[in-house]
């Protein structure tokens, strides 16, 4: 007597009472089963630091979406810029969005941040109190109480950059005093200055629900002031320069995928509104309102590095210090 085992007298008795298709069929079920399971890889967190605000809009997005096979993005808020850059350099974040000078001002003094690329070029407008009339032009500005954020701050710079170029000494025919952002709402609220720029949301919140006024829009002005152009880099993605040299593809499909879903951001601000509005903090209405008046663009490498660059030598004179180039180790470029 013939003795038949396992694998084998299944398929003699499919040979002895099946169709030939039912054997095939067979065949294969047994031949699935009999292969061993392979463990996918791990998925890879990617570690985001994110500020309350427009600008992680995108970013936010993409946490969502995950979009870049294997990796796992994810977001976490931060109300404070300094403490939000300890973090990334301690390796407890891989990747930080916050102003584009502070990347910048850590790379001037010798830290390891490298700029992977900008996502916002315009945030920021000059809120009135009520009784403060429209301004047409930035000259008319003379004699006003500006509150700035503190000394050296983007809004500062970017501030004093304007002034000058319309032939206004911010130190003498101006009243400047600095007041970070929530402070700086309520002095506009009880008026006791006249003016002060604002990012968004806060600017749309003021304007929507607090009755103030927005005199003039940061993009338009230095549009006016600089050639035309209205861009200017704003808040920027940065990681370091290890985390860059081993997550070179990883950091290029994300640029990709930042761009994309700034595109749909700009498309679809009700839909940004309604998905993130309690990650910021703010209204849908606001949120709604705030992301058409954000700038909102992720260029090419080479773009952002010739953009940046240009802008830091116009506004550098009015930066703290003496200051240095921002070289191309500064940029990612794989």
């Amino acid at each position: 007597m013939i003795r038949f085992t396992g694998f084998i007298q299944a398929v003699w008795k499919q040979l002895r009472f099946r169709p030939a298709a039912f054997l095939i069929a067979a065949l294969l079920s047994v031949l699935a089963a009999s292969e061993p399971c392979i463990a996918e890889p791990p998925l890879q967190a990617l570690r985001l630091l994110v500020p309350p605000s427009n600008s992680s809009l995108p970013l936010l997005l993409l946490a969502d979406m995950d979009p870049i096979p294997r990796i796992d993005i994810q977001a976490q808020a931060y109300l404070n810029h300094p403490q939000a850059l300890a973090m990334l350099l301690r390796g407890q974040a891989d990747l930080l969005l916050t102003g584009t000078s502070q990347g910048w001002e850590n790379y001037l003094s010798g830290g390891p941040i490298l700029m992977i690329n900008t996502g916002v070029w315009g945030i920021s407008y000059l809120i009135g109190s009520r009784d403060c009339p429209p301004i047409r032009r930035i000259s008319e500005l003379a004699g006003k109480r500006i509150a700035l954020p503190f000394p050296g701050s983007p809004l500062d710079f970017q501030t004093r950059s304007l002034l000058h170029r319309h032939g206004l000494n911010p130190d003498r025919d101006c009243t400047i005093l600095y007041s970070p952002l929530p402070q700086t709402a309520a002095l506009l609220l009880q008026g006791q200055i006249d003016a002060a720029p604002i990012p968004e949301p806060m600017a749309s919140e003021l304007v929507i629900n607090r009755g103030l006024r927005r005199l003039m829009d940061y993009k338009q002005a230095w549009a006016s002031a600089f050639g035309g152009d209205p861009l200017t880099p704003q808040v920027s993605l940065f990681t370091t320069r290890s985390f860059a040299s081993e997550n070179t593809e990883i950091l290029q499909e994300l640029v990709l995928q930042w761009r994309a879903a700034s595109e749909q951001v700009v498309k679809d601000p009700a839909g940004a509104a309604g998905q993130f509005s309690g990650f910021l903090g703010y209204s849908e209405a606001v949120i709604a309102q705030s992301v058409p008046n954000t700038s909102f663009y992720v260029p090419s490498l080479q773009e952002n590095r010739h953009r940046v660059k240009s802008y830091y030598e116009v506004v550098k004179l009015y930066l703290p210090g003496k200051r240095g180039e921002l070289k191309e180790e500064f940029f990612f470029s794989p």
